[in-house]
């Protein structure tokens, strides 16, 4: 008996690469396999792309692994990791792994500049901010980070800005002339390289230099290195065609969500995150039974009627999610 796949719109992947990139990638490159992996030349090329030096450029295993670094240099068990509720799921595990305390401040809606400031004291030793913000998919304004950064000129301002291909806005070259912004990005999400964990920070040289020493010093391996520079260098034409696509299916996905009587505010990321109020679990249930798999975040009493869902960027597997939903929302009433 064959069991096909789940759809995996639980995971926020982005396009799928195709064999010529992979090909031109590996063609003879034996050396990829036989020596210690190098990021320089990464680095030096997202460092062009930015205008910075390339010391301040921090390839890492995935985005993840820049956040935890970063986490790292600036946690310890008397400081203070300043963060939103909901917010990436890996922060107050990187604040555990630290001793440090989290603290939080609500964001659902308009981001609470004044509430979150308020909430910066003398132990605030890293700010996490998300934008667009995982799993709501909302977005702060350069405004609000400027804020926030100056605000508290002795903490790490970590700005998470992995899916800011699929914002309206993209605040990475401006958020690289705060002083005390950490901007952490990936080749996970809209590049389409999940598989290949390569992410990168642009920090402060100071901050770059503690983050390198904060984990081992080949945590990238060399092939997907080569991919993505690969890619990298290749443009973002491919890139740019997935996002069109990703940014036309959640403007179709909420109108049909509202249409359906479901709540669904307006997302910046390649995902959408319906309220369904009492029906979350029967709809989870209802698409998993279909092999449609959507985030639930029933562990957080904030969240827990609504479900993140990924926009697949691609024809077919959305004329299937549109179908599970239509199935799911009938058999949730």
């Amino acid at each position: 008996m064959t069991t096909l796949a789940p759809i995996r719109l639980d995971r926020n992947e982005g396009a799928r690469p195709d064999s010529a990139l992979i090909s031109s990638a590996f063609e003879s490159r034996t050396d990829l396999f036989r020596e210690y992996p190098d990021a320089r030349p990464l680095e030096e090329a997202l460092a062009a792309k930015y205008f910075v030096d390339p010391d301040r450029v921090v390839v890492t295993n995935g985005a993840d692994g820049a956040l935890e670094r970063a986490c790292r240099v600036g946690l310890r068990p008397d400081v203070e990791l300043l963060m939103t509720n909901p917010t990436f799921e890996m922060f107050p595990l990187f604040a555990a792994m630290t001793g440090a305390s989290p603290v939080t401040v609500p964001w659902l809606g308009r981001f609470p500049r004044e509430e979150f400031i308020a909430g910066i004291t003398p132990a605030t030793g890293v700010i996490a901010l998300v934008s667009p913000n995982n799993p709501t998919g909302q977005s702060l304004s350069l405004d609000d980070l400027a804020a926030v950064a100056a605000a508290a000129p002795s903490a790490l301002v970590i700005f998470d800005h992995v899916y800011a291909d699929y914002a309206t806005e993209d605040h990475t070259l401006a958020a690289l002339e705060i002083p005390n912004a950490d901007v952490e990005k990936t080749f996970s999400k809209a590049w389409g390289l999940a598989g290949c964990r390569v992410g990168y920070a642009i920090t402060r040289p100071a901050v770059a230099y503690r983050m390198r020493e904060a984990g081992p010093p080949y945590s990238v391996a060399a092939p997907s290195l080569a991919l993505a520079l690969a890619a990298f260098q290749r443009g973002d034409a491919t890139v740019s065609s997935h996002v069109v696509r990703v940014l036309e299916e959640r403007e179709d996905l909420r109108g049909r969500m509202i249409a359906w009587g479901v709540e669904c505010p307006v997302s910046e990321g390649n995902f959408l995150f319906p309220n369904f109020g009492g029906r979350a679990e029967a709809v989870y249930e209802s698409l998993k039974g279909d092999g449609i798999l959507v985030r639930r975040f029933a562990g957080n009493p904030a969240i827990a009627s609504s479900l993140r869902i990924s926009l697949p960027g691609d024809a077919a597997t959305y004329d299937l999610l549109l179908h599970g939903l239509a199935r799911a929302l009938d058999g949730a009433r």
